[in-house]
């Protein structure tokens, strides 16, 4: 019996040369995420960067490219940059990922809320809308949640976000 969300593919990568934070990388073959509705490409040459935590939630989330949120940020990066679905569902795809690829549900729901919150927002024109103001989010929001289900969270944060 086949899994209802499952990936096909690897992720296969060069690193850029770049002044600065030399982050990105470009895929070298396409990489791909079905989460039981449509597939989620990234696709050969797209550039990524790894997952946008802040450097301060390294040692209690992880570093870009550590963790088993990895092959979900490759994706979250491209759809965002493509910015072909609603911020929302994009958003959405990664919790899902995340799930998919062994992320445990707590720490799911936590950079779920994360990328919902201070992620890429855009308008049905692609413009970007910007994001809330940190200092002005209280801290606990993302963790008196934690025991909602995925779907009650997303009905949470669409009051407080619409």
């Amino acid at each position: 019996m086949q899994q209802t969300m499952y990936f096909e593919g690897s992720v296969i990568t060069e690193w850029l040369k770049q002044s600065g934070h030399d982050r990105d990388m470009k895929l070298l073959d396409d990489f791909k995420f079905f989460d039981s509705k449509m597939w989620w490409v990234a696709e050969k040459g797209a550039v990524i960067n790894g997952a946008s935590i802040p450097q301060a939630f390294w040692s209690t989330v992880g570093s870009p490219f550590v963790g088993d949120y990895r092959r979900a940020s490759v994706l979250h990066d491209v759809a965002c940059d493509k910015k072909e679905q609603p911020h929302k569902k994009v958003h959405r795809m990664f919790y899902d990922a995340m799930i998919c690829d062994g992320v445990s549900t707590s720490k799911a729901k936590l950079m779920y809320q994360a990328v919902r919150i201070f992620g890429p927002k855009w308008d049905k024109q692609k413009h970007l809308i910007a994001p809330p103001n940190f200092t002005d989010i209280s801290r606990d929001i993302v963790f008196e949640n934690l025991a909602l289900d995925i779907d009650e969270l997303d009905k949470y944060l669409d009051k407080l976000f619409p």
